[in-house]
């Protein structure tokens, strides 16, 4: 039976954990949240007050035990920090720390390795990962590549309203400034920088709610879950 690798990359903001973790649900794939890889090693690298030789950053990558629970849960080193890791600050702090070959390597065997384990397992008919490399570095053989995007004020808005149901005191315009920086440095790092895949399908989120994207998304998929299961 065929294993569908779905790769499903996008800058900050534009909703790609939301769509991959409905897009798993709804089609038995399995989700690996690498952002939520990266915002832990980030939270830890912060922790450890932010080192930058290659020694500590390969010990960083390789010895930390990141546990990705199905019900949306992130443990690190098993303390749970879910709520930790959804902060701006975090989100800021991962885009600085994403830059560290070390890092990315680290973490780019690991997310490999969860597709090959997935694909032994038998329970899942493939995998969608979300993230900025996935269809260009990680997963550059994926079966179907999505690159989701959205202007930096809808992306904004979105956040905004996300986290102003958390703290009321948020400010837009400072949502705006981070995630324009945080676009600038995911765009320019010289290690896996942002870009759409040659083979990847372009979708353009601003005018769209996550049914409507999600309905985009499927289209496509569907016929290589239709020739999985012939």
């Amino acid at each position: 039976m065929a294993f569908v690798i779905v790769a499903l990359d996008g800058p900050t903001g534009v909703g790609k954990s939301t769509l991959a973790r409905q897009l798993a649900e709804r089609n038995q794939l399995l989700y690996v949240n690498t952002g939520s890889m990266f915002r832990c090693l980030a939270w830890k690298w912060n922790r450890l007050d932010k080192p930058e030789n290659e020694e500590a950053l390969q010990e960083l990558g390789e010895q930390t035990q990141i546990a990705l629970e199905a019900d949306g849960r992130v443990f690190c080193d098993n303390e749970e920090i879910s709520s930790a890791i959804r902060t701006e600050e975090v989100s800021a702090l991962a885009s600085q720390v994403s830059r560290f070959v070390p890092i990315r390597q680290a973490l780019k065997f690991q997310q490999r390795q969860l597709v090959e384990q997935a694909k032994i397992g038998g329970v899942y008919r493939g995998a969608v990962l979300e993230g900025r490399d996935i269809g260009t570095v990680v997963l550059p053989q994926a079966d179907c590549k999505f690159f989701v995007e959205a202007s930096p004020e809808t992306r904004a808005r979105r956040r905004f309203t996300e986290l102003q149901a958390k703290d009321p005191g948020v400010c837009f315009e400072e949502i705006l400034e981070a995630l324009k920086q945080r676009d600038e440095q995911d765009h320019n790092r010289s290690e896996a920088p942002l870009r759409k895949a040659a083979d990847a399908i372009l979708v353009d989120t601003s005018n769209l709610n996550v049914e409507q994207v999600l309905s985009v998304l499927e289209q496509h998929l569907r016929p290589f879950l239709l020739t999985e299961s012939s």
